[in-house]
């Protein structure tokens, strides 16, 4: 069974032979087939302790193992038999078709003149057809879209066959829907080949409904573990992203803005739990309402006939979309 460990390990870096620590003491695991995300404010030191993994930097402090190894006292080709590294900043060799990209990650396992056998070249198609790129493999890797070249890396990752996949903020520079579809692989990739991938993402509200841990990263030194409903229902993901700004939904789980909330406005509602109230809440919030049924302005919503009635006094206003509605209440402030 694959095993992650860190023990009182500490990270950061050097100034003026100086150790400068971005967390320190940390004891933390990740079992075989487990996706976590690492989250956390800017500078927390996200991408500074997937590095330090890596081995691409060294440790202030601390023993990592994997499957029981240390990898900082084993050879750096049988290192690479157990850890697979995906960065942001990777750049595709020039000129190489995607399988030959993604055949690079045999490397670890070839001899001198990097020959491959068949038994890797399976491994290769295996990693070609996980990552749903049949079809691309001698399509130039320049060529590819941001999110195709995304599904090539990993693909490379997974053809080098370790326990441990590492990745850097892999959906920065994606769209809406790739930042999605590379989640989602990650979830089914870390399900099928009970492989353990680490991941450090800004895309929390996603991440959080694809990981089976998160790793909350702060800026006081310490790195909170668990799963993401448990750090919903603690308060953690409140306590390390508190903000006048903006807070977190409970319920729904994700960020809110905060907003100044200048005026009011009384509201009658067929149905309480219906799209067109919720929408039509979150309209009247971004345009500064408070909802204060002791207010001399009231809005009637009427699912059936899809309109909005504005009262005030003796004037008497009818609406049949949002934008309409909104136009009118302003009308009553100028």
């Amino acid at each position: 069974m694959s095993h992650l460990q860190l023990q009182n390990v500490s990270i950061g870096y050097f100034s003026r032979k100086q150790p400068i620590f971005v967390q320190s003491g940390l004891n933390l695991s990740a079992r075989e087939g487990e996706l976590i995300a690492l989250i956390g404010p800017n500078g927390c030191g996200k991408s500074t302790l997937i590095r330090s993994i890596a081995c691409l930097q060294p440790l202030l402090s601390g023993t990592i193992f994997i499957d029981d190894k240390n990898i900082r006292q084993i050879p750096t080709r049988q290192r690479a038999t157990l850890i697979s590294v995906v960065l942001t900043d990777n750049q595709p060799p020039a000129s190489f078709t995607v399988r030959e990209l993604i055949s690079i990650g045999r490397d670890p396992y070839t001899g001198w003149l990097g020959k491959l056998t068949d038994e890797d070249q399976e491994l290769v198609d295996r990693s070609i057809d996980m990552t749903n790129l049949k079809g691309f493999e001698q399509r130039n890797v320049n060529e590819l879209s941001d999110g195709e070249r995304q599904r090539a890396f990993i693909a490379r990752a997974l053809a080098q066959d370790t326990s441990v996949i590492l990745l850097d903020e892999p959906t920065s520079h994606l769209d809406l829907s790739n930042r999605i579809r590379i989640l989602l692989l990650l979830q089914k990739l870390a399900r099928d080949t009970k492989k353990i991938i680490l991941l450090s993402t800004h895309e929390i509200e996603t991440a959080m409904q694809v990981a089976d841990k998160i790793w909350l990263l702060d800026k006081s030194h310490r790195v909170i573990m668990g799963t993401p409903e448990d750090m919903v229902l603690t308060g953690k993901i409140d306590d390390v992203f508190k903000n006048p700004s903006y807070e977190f939904d409970k319920e729904y789980g994700s960020f809110v803005v905060k907003k100044l909330l200048d005026k009011t406005i009384a509201t009658r509602v067929s149905r309480p739990d219906g799209l067109m109230a919720r929408w039509t809440t979150k309209a009247l919030s971004r345009k500064g309402f408070r909802i204060d049924n002791q207010s001399p302005v009231e809005l009637t919503i009427d699912d059936v006939s899809r309109s909005w009635t504005i009262r005030k006094d003796n004037l008497t206003m009818t609406a049949h979309s949002i934008d309409d509605m909104l136009q009118k209440l302003s009308s009553l402030y100028e």
